[in-house]
């Protein structure tokens, strides 16, 4: 029997279903590859683009992978370095992994797991000093989704933390801090259009909403310890950070001034602080005053009332007599007020540099940027 009657008594129906898989299999697979090309083309014209804002961003080679599922694109050895600024500032670190699906790049999942290095320079006592931070991260993961036109969803989830800071100057290296952290999570996207013209009416200005979340956090040789100690155990907030001036980065000397200008605000919904003696819940708002200092006002729901006096007297912030005077004044009045047992309703306000809590001037407060 010729080739051709072989072919012609093939039941050709029963093999379509195979044919077009196959088919199929091989766009896909063109597909996959063009897109991974378009990818690499477009890193290379932002690492232009940002090259002209003073932004240097480089990486030993691209790698593909995670076909047929994903298109994943694996840095090898990415760094950035932003010379814009009034000192330079460098970041590195040992892998950058971005990965999406094929068929849905509205979402994209970065990993970047490892040794991270940040180099920059600051003044200080009139000298100029080498700081360097190395931090080594068991879990360092970020989402992007893009939900419509210039709106975003992120996510970072930072877990198992490491952080060793060293300083160089007049050519001597000395340890100068270490940090742990068990876990790092903050969620955020641009406030609705619709919720965003109320708080942040002015034009030019942008606004955000934000949840973060922060387990266990110890520190060492950091700076000045502060009376509620080196251990935050536990932070979880809800916040809306609006009145955010679109060009605030382009002059880091002014970036106070400009918040400060603009009416930037922190508005607080909902707080929970666990952080030495300090057991507190609470809501409130926060701007920035003319010197970049804290200012304003939040009301707290505060326990573990004994440890807070403890570590207040401890402090000399107060004497013990004036503290149990205060604080049993208060808890009276919370009781008034029909706070649950154990707890007191304690206002906190920032005014003048000052931190207050309650009657109490509990610490100073120094610019924040």
């Amino acid at each position: 029997m010729s080739l051709f009657k072989k072919l012609s008594a093939l039941h050709w129906p029963l093999l379509l279903p195979f044919l077009a898989l196959l088919i199929a299999g091989v766009a896909y697979s063109i597909w996959w590859v063009t897109l991974g090309d378009r990818i690499e083309e477009e890193l290379q014209a932002w690492q232009i683009e940002q090259a002209t804002k003073g932004i240097n961003v480089n990486w030993e080679n691209v790698e593909r992978g995670g076909f047929p599922y994903r298109l994943e694109m694996k840095l090898a050895k990415p760094s950035a370095e932003l010379t814009n600024g009034r000192q330079p500032l460098t970041w590195s670190a040992d892998t950058l992994n971005a990965q999406t699906l094929a068929y849905n790049l509205d979402h994209v999942i970065v990993d970047a797991p490892g040794a991270h290095t940040v180099r920059y320079t600051e003044s200080r006592d009139g000298t100029e000093q080498e700081v360097t931070l190395n931090l080594l991260a068991e879990t360092f993961w970020a989402s992007l989704v893009f939900e419509e036109k210039d709106s975003e969803r992120i996510a970072f989830d930072l877990a198992g933390l490491n952080l060793n800071r060293t300083m160089v100057m007049h050519e001597i290296t000395r340890a100068a801090g270490e940090a742990t952290a068990d876990r790092l999570q903050l969620h955020a996207r641009p406030t609705p259009r619709q919720q965003a013209s109320t708080t942040a009416p002015e034009t030019g200005t942008l606004s955000y909403d934000a949840a973060l979340q922060v387990e266990n956090i110890t520190w060492q040789g950091m700076g000045d310890t502060l009376w509620t100690g080196s251990h935050l155990q536990s932070l979880e907030a809800q916040m809306r950070l609006s009145g955010i001036p679109a060009d605030i980065l382009k002059d880091e000397e002014k970036i106070a001034a400009k918040a400060f200008a603009s009416g930037t605000k922190l508005s607080i919904s909902e707080f929970k602080l666990i952080w030495g003696p300090v057991d507190m819940t609470g809501y409130g708002e926060m701007t920035l005053d003319a010197q970049g200092r804290p200012e304003g006002q939040f009301r707290t729901s505060v326990g573990n009332l004994p440890a807070l006096v403890d570590a207040l007297v401890t402090a000399e912030i107060m004497s013990r007599q004036s503290a149990n005077l205060a604080f049993a004044g208060l808890t009276a009045l919370s009781n008034l007020q029909g706070e649950e047992s154990g707890r007191v309703r304690l206002p906190v306000a920032m005014k003048d540099g000052v931190l207050f809590l309650g009657p109490v001037a509990a610490g100073r407060l120094k610019p924040l940027l």
